[in-house]
């Protein structure tokens, strides 16, 4: 049996709505005609009425009929309100719909067209987010090329690979902005993830985006730009980052196991927690000393670095606190005015391979060995 969302039978709910308008039809006037006697009638003669009686009776009648009208106004603002959630999310459908064969045209415009209609769903229509967003994500996995080269075509034994993009195609460098701005994520769940793992998005411009439990493993984020952006808790295992502007970017309790972060820019970076094992760190550059003073130190508290590549690294003055750096390579890596004095796995091996300075601080056994005062200097230029 059907039943109305209150549980009653729907027979019943329809049977009760003529009972009330005929309840409403009849009562009203009857109210209104004997109701100043039924509930002032001994304050009220029954016949010869007075001023005074009949200035009750009519701020009586008046009265009811300002109730009756204020209920009335009640109930067509309910029924107004229901209407008007009824025929947005009509339009939200009608653009998400529109928005979704724009997607699929053949033509660059007329793609960003719908990238942009998605993103202003997210906006507008806070119920639809998770929707818009997983639509955005499937379009980049979609549009945007795989990290391993394909075949085009095939020339005898050797088939003719197809140059990968130095940057994205603008309809996916427009799905990424939109689908990682800070303002679009805030009305999806963190529960979901972005997605973007094996895609070859070298080039993109992520600068300010928010991608905070970004699953991205095995990516090509080669020479993207990520400065001041957010990568907590980002899953990178396997990711290029080669070149990468990572200034001042988040990158609390990532994971960039076994990731290339050759020639990335880390200044001011705060990698806290995050792991870096078997990672390639080499030349990367984690400090700026404009005028002499060393600012924008990269932030490695807790880092997990173990048998990481560090060879050529300049971390000037870069916070090492509690990381941990077993059989890291630490060849030639610029290590003044680092203190290690909390970092773990660390060897006289490995230290005397670095560059080091008087005001680099190493733990009490390591600091006391000879080969440490000989290797300082030789590393001042």
């Amino acid at each position: 049996m059907r039943e109305t969302l209150r549980g009653a039978p729907l027979w019943a709910t329809r049977a009760l709505l003529p009972v009330l308008c005929l309840a409403v039809v009849v009562g009203l006037p009857l109210i209104i005609w004997r109701g100043p006697w039924w509930f002032d009638g001994k304050y009220l003669p029954r016949s010869d009425i007075n001023p005074a009686a009949a200035a009750l009776i009519t701020g009586f009648r008046t009265a009811a009929v300002q109730t009756v009208a204020a209920v009335g106004a009640g109930i067509a603002l309910l029924y107004t309100a229901r209407t008007y959630r009824l025929n947005h999310r009509g339009q939200v459908t009608d653009r998400f719909t529109k928005a979704l064969e724009r997607l699929g045209s053949e033509h660059l415009y007329v793609r960003i067209g719908g990238v942009l209609a998605l993103e202003q769903i997210l906006h507008d229509a806070p119920e639809q987010a998770m929707h818009a967003a997983r639509v955005l994500g499937a379009f980049i996995r979609d549009r945007a090329p795989g990290r391993a080269s394909s075949p085009v075509r095939d020339r005898g034994p050797y088939p003719v690979v197809a140059p990968l993009p130095n940057r994205p195609d603008e309809d996916v460098q427009a799905a990424l902005t939109a689908l990682t701005r800070p303002s679009s994520r805030r009305y999806v769940d963190q529960p979901s993830r972005i997605d973007l793992s094996g895609l070859h998005l070298q080039g993109a411009d992520l600068t300010g985006a928010d991608l905070s439990g970004i699953v991205c493993n095995d990516a090509d984020l080669t020479d993207t730009q990520l400065a001041a952006s957010t990568l907590t808790n980002a899953y990178l295992d396997g990711v290029i980052l080669a070149g990468a502007n990572l200034t001042r970017a988040n990158l609390t309790g990532a994971r960039l196991n076994k990731a290339n972060l050759t020639g990335a820019r880390l200044l001011g970076a705060d990698c806290t927690g995050a792991q870096f094992e078997d990672a390639n760190l080499t030349r990367v550059a984690a400090y700026l000393r404009p005028g002499g003073e060393i600012v924008d130190k990269a932030n490695f508290t807790r880092a997990y670095l173990c048998k990481a590549n560090l060879t050529l690294a300049e971390f000037h003055g870069a916070i090492f606190d509690r990381a941990y750096l077993l059989e890291a390579n630490l060849s030639i890596t610029a290590l003044y005015e680092v203190d290690l004095r909390t970092a773990g796995g660390l060897t006289l091996a490995q230290v005397t391979k670095a560059l080091l300075d008087e005001r680099t601080q190493l733990p009490k056994p390591i600091a006391d060995d000879p080969a440490i005062e000989e290797r300082i200097r030789e590393s001042v230029p």
